[in-house]
């Protein structure tokens, strides 16, 4: 069983998208069995204070530069998690600076939230992609274990590329017999279900989300938000209507050679 997530860190700035943001992390947290701290950077919290008040949720205001507080404190070894909006005003592209710095730098997941879609009511369902190398799926077990634990309903992904889809897999039950050797090797005694899809990743994985009407996607990444990376996250952030987890993968959970390369874009030179 994973460790028991203790608090749930809300970084809210002082626009109407301190609202989804807390109202995200009070239900994950509800679900997690959790604490909820809200945090703004900054001497005015606007509206964040009256919905932290209306939720009955700790305020802390600290002055500083936003990323390196939320990052400060996200550290703290209580913070399991910190939840950010995926920018400040409902027309969205991509999360915008703070939620950047703060996804690209902190050790622990960060779970972006569109502030223009509505919160989700519960929180039970939740989607892991898996490129079937061990080392990811190392790195994304003790999260996997811990929403299992919590009760959660969890979906793995697999997205097969054009040259990675085995050639026995001919009929139905070659697709069981393969998904059950994959759940074995990477998530055994997990009881979670798998899901394959063909690419391109970044469109399975919406549609996954959507037909299974997932409460999160979490995705595996190396935090690198330059140009030409992080391609499949960047289109997920931009057009996901749910929230999405990023999850640092270290250099060493990253293999060298990965079978499917899941979370980089496959059908992008």
């Amino acid at each position: 069983m994973g460790a028991r997530v203790t608090t749930v860190l809300a970084a809210v700035d002082a626009t109407a998208a301190a609202r989804p943001v807390l109202q995200t992390a009070c239900r994950l947290a509800h679900a997690l069995d959790a604490d909820v701290m809200a945090l703004h950077v900054g001497e005015d919290p606007g509206p964040a204070r009256a919905v932290a008040e209306e939720l009955g949720t700790s305020l802390i205001t600290v002055s500083g530069e936003p990323a390196d507080q939320i990052v400060r404190i996200g550290e703290r070894p209580d913070v399991a998690l910190v939840v950010v909006a995926l920018s400040g005003v409902p027309a969205r592209h991509e999360p915008g600076q703070t939620a950047q710095a703060v996804a690209t730098r902190l050790s622990k997941p960060v779970l972006v939230v569109p502030p223009d879609s509505p919160p989700r009511r519960t929180f039970t369902r939740v989607l892991f992609p898996l490129d079937g190398t061990r080392g990811v799926s190392a790195a994304l077990r003790p999260l996997i274990t811990t929403y299992v634990a919590a009760g959660f309903d969890v979906i793995a992904l697999h997205v097969f590329r054009p040259d990675t889809v085995p050639r026995f897999l001919d009929s139905a039950e070659d697709i069981d017999v393969w998904r059950a050797e994959f759940l074995t090797e990477h998530c055994t005694d997990l009881g979670i279900r798998l899901a394959t899809r063909p690419g391109p990743t970044a469109d399975s994985l919406l549609d996954v989300a959507a037909s299974e009407d997932v409460d999160v996607i979490a995705m595996g990444w190396r935090q690198d938000f330059s140009p030409h990376h992080a391609l499949v996250v960047r289109k997920v952030l931009t057009e996901a209507d749910r929230p999405v987890a990023l999850i640092p993968l270290t250099d060493e959970s990253w293999p060298r050679r990965s079978v499917t390369q899941t979370f980089r874009d496959p059908d992008v030179p």
